[in-house]
C-alpha cells in the first residue's frame, strides 16, 4: 500500500470526524489486504485530561478495535515498570524491534514472553511525539506510540518493517488530528462545563455574544470554610475542598445539572429544561441533587470526624428565573458565564440558610415552576432579600 493511497483513504473519511479506533481498524485491515502479516496492533495517544493520561486502542485480526483509557497513576503499577513502552518513552527510543522466535529472539520484557506463548513471532514498536516534554516524568506528551505484532513464521521481514514504519508516520498524524477534537472538547468541558464547551466550539467566541433562557439555579456554599482555611495547612484545605466538591459534583451531574462555576468554597450550577418534562422536571432533578449533596456532605463529615477533623456544613439555594449566558470579559480574556438578577437572588437566598438554620432553601419562583413539589416543601415565611424590592416566600424540604 502506497503512502498516497493511505492519505487518500484517511481524507475520504474526514479527519475531523474520524475516531481513533476506526482509523486503526481500517489501517490494519488495509495492511493485511496488502499482504502484511499483521496479527495484533496497539496504539496509545497522550491526552490532556485531568484523569486520563492516554487513550489506548487494541486491534486483533478479525476483531474490531477496542479503546482503553489509561488513568494517571498507571506508572506506579508493576506492569508499567517492565513495559517496553516505558523503556521507549523514558529513553526516547523511537523504534524498537524484537524477534520473538528463533536464535535471534530477544525477550527482555515479560509481555514479549506472553506474546510468544500466544503464538506470535515478532514485535515492533514505534514512537512519534509532537511537542512538549514533561521533565518530571521524562515522557513526551501529545505523542502516539504503536506496536505491531505478527504470527508469520520467522517474524517480521525487514521490508515489512520498513513499510510499516513508513506508513505509520501518516497514521500518527491522522491519530493526532482525530484525537485532537476529542481532546479539545474534553478539556474545554473540564474547565467551563459541557454546554458552554459545545457553544464555544460551535463558534460563540465573541465578547457580548450572549443569550437568555430560563433555568433552575443551584447555588451552594460551604459554611465556616474561611475559618477552617485560616487554621489548616494549604494541602489539607485543598484535600477537604476537593472532597466536598466531589460530594457536590456527582449528584449534580447525575441529575443532569451543569456546574458552571466553582466560586472559592462554593459552586454555581444550572438545570436547563429538557424537551421532556420541561422546567418541572428540571426542578425535580435539582431538588433531588441538592438533597443528595447534603447527604453526601454529612457522610463526608462523619468520616472526617473519625479522623479528628472539623465538619464543614453546606448551604444550598434553589431558584428559578431567566439568566443571561455568554461571553463576558475583556477583549482578550473572556469568561463564558451566566449573570442576571436571578443569579443574584440565588446567592441572597443561600445567605439565609444560617439565619433560618436550614441547609436547603427554595424560592417561591422555584415552586411556581414545579407546583407538584409543594407537598414535599415547608414554608419558612416571607423574607426580604438584599437588592430585591418585594419580600419572597422561602421554602425548605422536610
Amino acid at each position: 500500500m502506497s503512502d498516497d493511497a493511505l492519505q487518500d483513504w484517511i481524507v475520504e473519511r474526514g479527519l475531523a470526524g474520524a475516531r481513533v479506533p476506526a482509523l486503526l481498524d481500517g489501517f490494519c485491515r488495509r495492511l493485511v489486504a496488502a499482504g502484511i502479516p499483521l496479527a495484533r496492533a496497539h496504539l496509545s495517544v497522550a491526552m490532556l485530561h485531568p484523569r486520563v493520561w492516554a487513550s489506548g486502542t487494541i486491534w486483533e485480526r478479525g476483531k474490531i478495535a477496542e479503546s482503553i483509557d489509561v488513568a494517571y497513576g498507571f506508572d506506579r503499577g508493576e506492569s508499567w515498570q517492565v513495559s517496553p513502552f516505558r523503556h521507549m518513552l523514558e529513553n526516547d527510543v523511537r523504534r524498537l524491534h524484537r524477534p520473538l522466535v528463533g536464535v535471534a529472539a530477544v525477550l527482555d520484557f515479560p509481555v514479549l514472553e506472553e506474546f510468544r506463548a500466544a503464538g506470535l513471532t515478532g514485535w515492533f514498536g514505534l514512537f512519534h511525539y509532537f511537542g512538549w516534554a514533561v521533565e518530571a516524568m521524562t515522557i513526551r506528551e501529545l505523542g502516539v506510540i504503536f506496536s505491531w505484532t505478527t504470527d508469520a513464521p520467522g517474524g517480521w521481514a525487514d521490508a515489512q518493517l520498513a513499510e510499516i514504519e513508513h506508513l505509520t508516520r501518516t497514521l500518527a498524524l491522522a491519530v493526532k488530528s482525530s484525537s485532537g477534537d476529542d481532546m479539545t472538547r474534553a478539556l474545554l468541558a473540564t474547565y467551563v462545563g459541557r454546554e458552554p464547551a459545545e457553544q464555544i466550539l460551535a463558534g460563540r467566541v465573541q465578547r457580548g455574544s450572549v443569550g437568555r433562557d430560563a433555568a433552575i439555579i443551584l447555588y451552594a456554599d460551604l459554611r465556616g470554610f474561611t475559618d477552617f482555611a485560616d487554621a489548616a495547612a494549604p494541602e489539607e484545605v485543598t484535600r477537604r475542598l476537593n472532597g466536598c466538591f466531589d460530594a457536590m459534583g456527582g449528584p449534580i451531574a447525575g441529575a443532569g445539572g451543569e456546574i458552571l462555576k466553582f466560586l472559592g468554597d462554593g459552586l454555581l450550577a444550572v438545570f436547563a429544561p429538557k424537551a421532556e418534562g420541561g422546567m418541572a422536571a428540571a426542578a425535580e432533578a435539582a431538588l433531588a441533587a441538592a438533597q443528595a449533596v447534603i447527604v453526601g456532605i454529612e457522610g463526608l463529615n462523619a468520616a472526617e470526624a473519625q479522623a479528628g477533623n472539623p465538619p464543614l456544613a453546606i448551604d444550598i439555594a434553589l431558584h428559578q428565573g431567566e439568566v443571561t449566558f455568554g461571553n463576558v470579559g475583556t477583549a482578550e480574556r473572556l469568561d463564558f458565564t451566566i449573570i442576571g438578577p436571578a443569579v443574584n437572588e440565588a446567592t441572597r437566598i443561600e445567605s439565609l440558610c444560617k439565619t433560618l438554620g436550614r441547609p436547603l432553601l427554595i424560592s417561591d419562583s422555584f415552586l411556581e415552576a414545579a407546583p407538584a413539589l409543594r407537598p414535599r416543601l415547608r414554608s419558612m415565611g416571607h423574607h426580604r432579600l438584599r437588592g430585591v424590592r418585594e419580600p419572597r416566600e422561602i421554602f425548605t424540604a422536610d
